[in-house]
């Protein structure tokens, strides 16, 4: 598969088949992914991948805290959110719903619980950012978590991007020993997909580019 079919046709898991993946095909993807351009090509991100019984202790440990401390996912704005941008988001939980509930399974539930359970997949991938670095180099995290996207389709791995861990920061430092200094940006799942998983059917929509493009000719 080209580049552009990947782009076209990739999609987010939520379920994964129990299968390990080998670390060296996760080292071939990571180093696919640092071929992203960042500012005067500094490279700030720092990964961390977690696989095995590390991953179940890790989820379980989130699980625990997710019960005490009820942070669920969300949008996370602090200022009100255009109705376009909310209206997205209802119409992706209506569409999955009907999935979940295949599953037997509550939607919150299994977004919430799902999320700090990275969806079963057999590796975890946490993304740092060194706080010695302004904002602006969110910038380059966020290209090379495109790219470590594409780069694991390419690979034939599945992904499913989750920000919910990065209110539960904390216990992951402590759980995996990553210093004060270094800020969670986001997690991935990472996995092969399981094709007969009901939740895996979903494919979301994306407007058309007259929603987000304005064109000024000359």
């Amino acid at each position: 598969m080209d580049l552009l079919e990947i782009i076209r046709h990739r999609r987010s898991a939520r379920g994964f088949l129990n299968i390990q993946v080998d670390s060296a095909i996760l080292e071939d993807v990571l180093r696919d992914a640092c071929n992203a351009p960042s500012a005067i090509n500094i490279q700030p991100w720092e990964v961390t991948v977690v696989t095995g019984n590390e991953i179940k202790r890790l989820s379980k440990r989130l699980l625990k805290c997710l019960a005490e401390r009820k942070v669920t996912c969300g949008p996370g704005s602090s200022k009100e959110i255009p109705a376009r941008f909310i209206d997205r988001a209802k119409d992706t939980a209506e569409g999955m719903t009907p999935l979940v509930e295949e599953m037997r399974m509550d939607f919150k539930t299994f977004v919430n619980e799902g999320s700090l359970q990275f969806y079963g997949a057999p590796a975890a991938v946490f993304i740092y950012l060194d706080e010695s670095f302004p904002p602006d180099r969110m910038v380059d995290i966020g290209i090379f978590i495109g790219y470590f996207v594409l780069a694991s389709a390419g690979h034939g791995l599945s992904t499913c991007p989750i920000g919910l861990v990065t209110w539960y920061d904390d216990e992951i430092k402590d759980v995996l020993n990553i210093p004060e200094t270094k800020k969670l940006v986001i997690s991935l799942a990472v996995g092969y997909r399981d094709d007969k998983a009901p939740i895996n059917a979903f494919r979301s929509d994306r407007v058309d580019t007259k929603e987000f493009v304005r064109w000024f000719n000359y």
